[in-house]
């Protein structure tokens, strides 16, 4: 009885263990990847070589990248602010002028 539980259970391991060992087919409608679509090991930018491997960034690349993003989020809050400075200077007193050492000019 114990040898045929034991026959059992090893042919339930076998069984379970031969799919992973088998290779996948080659099926009839199967689509070859295009050269294109692969990203590449290293990519050239103006930020310099960007490394990457299995698709995914490499730590100096990743690094490169947020230094890059944060570099734009700066300049783009920068030209934010432009309109919310120079209307801020534009509410100061007529007499002092925009940049304080002017006076405005009046026409009436």
């Amino acid at each position: 009885m114990i040898m045929r539980v034991m026959a059992l259970l090893g042919l339930m391991i076998m069984s379970f263990t031969l799919p992973g060992w088998a290779e996948s087919p080659k099926m009839k409608m199967t689509t070859d990847i295009p050269q294109g679509i692969a990203i590449p090991d290293k990519v050239e930018t103006r930020l310099g070589t960007l490394n990457f491997f299995d698709g995914f960034p490499d730590k100096p690349t990743v690094e490169k990248i947020y230094d890059n993003l944060d570099f734009q989020r700066a300049v783009q809050a920068y030209l934010l602010a432009i309109p919310a400075v120079n209307q801020a200077a534009m509410r100061k007193r007529p007499d002092e002028g925009v940049t304080g050492t002017a006076p405005v000019g009046r026409t009436a």
